[in-house]
């Protein structure tokens, strides 16, 4: 039972991911284990990065 919910529980990451939505709990983890020493961004300056990245830069594929 504690195997589903651990499952049930990381769904909503991976739908997410999926279509390519920022995951900052990801980011947090990884930059302090990576870059223990730089600062984090709070939540909205990341979401405010991540949309500036995946819209302005460029690379946005669509079928449209």
């Amino acid at each position: 039972m504690k195997k589903l919910y651990q499952t049930m529980t990381k769904i909503p990451c991976h739908i997410k991911t999926i279509f390519g939505l920022p995951n900052y709990q990801n980011y947090v983890a990884h930059r302090k284990r990576k870059h223990p020493n730089e600062p984090i961004m709070s939540e909205k300056e990341y979401y405010m990065y991540a949309l500036k990245e995946r819209y302005e830069s460029g690379k946005v594929n669509r079928c449209c």
